[in-house]
């Protein structure tokens, strides 16, 4: 019985003290791990707007839940980013799109699209970004043909994005 209570309370103390061990590793670590992630995303926001400087880039709190969206920024206080991630026939697509100050589209980059090569992917195509590129976000936007799965999850984005834009943003 002796043992088991030593045993007991020397588990508890390497658990503790690892606990806190890990506690500080984080407290350290956790800011730099922030700056690095914003750095990230500035150079994808730099994708969209080469000429802007990092600092002309603010990030405003998303209001309300949604599955969709999950950054918004403006860029010198003209034009507003969303950062979007939806799921299309498999792994869905990281995008974001920029609207001018009545709402229409300016801006369209991909970050990353994990759909099928050729078909899905199209999403990420310049031909695809042209199509929307001058519409209002939340018009009829064309989907891809032979890519319905992929491209309408970015258009429904889009929409969701416009709708917000409209809601909190004008």
């Amino acid at each position: 019985m002796k043992k088991i209570l030593h045993l007991t309370i020397f588990l508890a103390l390497v658990a503790a003290i690892s606990g806190g061990a890990l506690a500080f590793a984080n407290n350290l670590t956790a800011p730099i791990i922030a700056e690095n992630a914003l750095a990230a995303e500035k150079e994808n926001l730099k994708l969209m707007f080469p000429d802007a400087a990092d600092s002309d880039f603010q990030q405003i709190d998303v209001k309300g839940n949604s599955k969709t969206i999950e950054k918004i920024f403006t860029v010198a206080g003209t034009e507003t980013i969303f950062k979007l991630q939806v799921t299309g026939y498999k792994d869905g697509t990281s995008f974001m799109v920029a609207f001018d100050e009545s709402g229409t589209i300016t801006h369209y980059a991909v970050i990353s699209n994990g759909d099928t090569q050729g078909i899905g992917s199209k999403v990420a195509d310049d031909s695809f970004a042209d199509s929307l590129i001058g519409k209002k976000g939340n018009e009829k936007l064309d989907t891809i043909s032979g890519a319905t799965i992929s491209s309408t999850p970015v258009v429904d984005g889009i929409n969701e994005a416009a709708q917000y834009f409209a809601d909190n943003m004008e």
